[in-house]
This record gives C-alpha cells, structure tokens and sequence, in this order.
C-alpha cells in the first residue's frame, strides 16, 4: 500500500465531494433536502417534490459516488496496491478522510460559521435545529462519528476495492 498516494488521494476526494456539495447545496438548498436533519425536513412549508429527490440520488450516485469509487479504484491499481483487503483498507482510509473533511469543512466551517444564511432551505429561517449544539448533536456527529465509519465507508471500501480487483484482472 502506498501511504502517501493514499493520503493525497483521500484529500483529492475529499476535495471533489466536499466542493461539489457545497455548490449544489450554495446554488439551491432545497437539492440537498434528505442531507439536512429531519427536524428542518418537517418543518419545511414545501415537501421536497419528487423531481428534487430524484435529482438528489441521481447526483450523488452519478455526480458523487460513482466517479469517486472509479478514481479511487483506479489510482490504487495505477499505485500499485494489490490484493482485496489492502485495497479495501486504502479505500476506507480514503473514505474516512472524505467522512472528516464533510464534517470540517461543510457541517462545521461552511454550515456553522462562514455561509449559515446560504445554506438554510426557504421557509426554515430561525429554525433551532440549525443552531451549532442542535445541528451537532442531532446530525451531523451521529453521521459522521457513526453512520460514515461504520456503515458508509465500510460499503464504499468494499465497493471500491471490488472495482479495483476487477481492474487488476482485466489489466493482466
């Protein structure tokens, strides 16, 4: 395994899916309803329509995961990392930056403290479950400290290195 490719590559990720997100949820927050706490759903006058959800999965399988899964897939093949479970360890290692940098970076630095009136669906304004210790204990450290690493980045981990095994075997 290549740890510094590993790293550097997690931080690309990172950087894809954290930017990503944050110019969708920046262009119009109500693309991102089912990532907001499900107080702020509820409490929203509109339901999210039928076409923003379809928009919603369609733009995180096709816009977000699936091309992270292939690049990271194909980066660990080109770097030289062979056999399942040390591709399944890069992958979750890579996962988990992307995990922490979405908790930084958007939960934290963008959501909370820089852009906080951007990012608040219409109709929601003054909502309490935007407010820091609200949206901290109620969403986004359930998410990240328990759903991303032991769910989300296990799957994707397994996912990805799947990816890369095929690659291997139709490069060989």
């Amino acid at each position: 395994m290549n740890w510094m490719r590993t790293i550097l590559d997690g931080f690309a990720m990172a950087a894809y899916f954290n930017l990503f997100a944050a110019a969708v949820a920046l262009y119009n927050p109500r693309l991102m309803f089912p990532s907001y706490p499900p107080a702020i759903i509820r409490s929203a006058p509109e339901p999210p329509s039928k076409a923003e959800n379809r928009f919603y999965w369609l733009w995180i399988f096709f816009g977000e995961l699936l091309p992270l899964l292939l690049y990271g897939a194909v980066s660990m093949v080109e770097g030289g990392t062979h056999g399942f479970w040390q591709m399944a360890l890069t992958g979750y290692i890579q996962w988990m930056m992307i995990n922490l940098c979405d908790l930084f970076f958007l939960d934290i630095f963008l959501i909370q403290k820089r852009a906080k009136r951007r990012f608040v669906i219409p109709g929601t304004e003054g909502h309490p479950g935007y407010g820091f210790k609200v949206w901290m204990k109620s969403y986004a450290l359930p998410e990240h400290l328990l759903q991303w690493p032991l769910l989300l980045c296990p799957l994707m981990a397994a996912v990805q290195a799947g990816i890369g095994v095929l690659l291997m075997r139709l490069l060989i």
